[in-house]
């Protein structure tokens, strides 16, 4: 999409388009990993992750919203992206419900956040092909990172460790795709 002609606007013009309803999408979960969350850390950390997931969706309204970039045009997505979609998904799902059933088995359901990071970072990795977004590649790697160490920290330190991972990983998420809204400024020559 890149070098393809298209429309120069905010995203508040553009709200029907995939990046923009997309990005979103996302912000409200990052969103929900934050707040649902922070609640199970020390009340200090809470509020100070109150006060950084702030400043992220402050980020994210900012390069989202009000930015002008570009909005390549719309292309038809090719079936077979709907049927990644869909078993993307499901195979989300089916990973955060084996990882209950596992940590329930060992008694050490205080880590499922991470498990649910791990299981939503690789859903995104088949959406970076299908979707021609890169971004999803990114975020993908970071969110299985972060769910992985702070499953390993977890279970080998302390559950306090799996809330803090789910916390990063909501603010992580509203600063990846805000990165991604920021790339896609026009440059000074089609600025103009």
């Amino acid at each position: 999409m890149v070098g393809t002609p298209g429309d120069v606007g905010r995203g508040l013009q553009h709200l029907g388009h995939p990046r923009v309803w997309g990005a979103v999408i996302g912000a409200v979960g990052g969103s929900v990993f934050v707040h649902a969350n922070r609640g199970d850390l020390p009340a200090a950390v809470s509020m100070g992750a109150l006060v950084v997931w702030a400043a992220a969706l402050a980020v994210f309204v900012w390069a989202v919203f009000i930015t002008r970039r570009l909005f390549a045009p719309l292309e038809p997505l090719p079936l077979s992206a709907a049927w990644v979609y869909f078993l993307s998904v499901a195979g989300m799902l089916v990973g955060i419900q084996l990882g209950r059933f596992a940590l329930d088995a060992v008694e050490r359901v205080d880590v499922l956040p991470c498990v649910i990071v791990l299981a939503v970072g690789l859903h995104f990795l088949p959406f970076a092909r299908a979707f021609a977004t890169p971004m999803f590649t990114r975020l993908g790697l970071l969110m299985a990172v972060l769910g992985v160490v702070g499953l390993v920290l977890g279970l080998a330190w302390t559950g306090t460790v799996a809330p803090a991972a789910a916390v990063v990983t909501g603010v992580v998420m509203l600063l990846v795709i805000s990165q991604d809204a920021w790339s896609g400024r026009p440059g000074p020559a089609r600025d103009q």
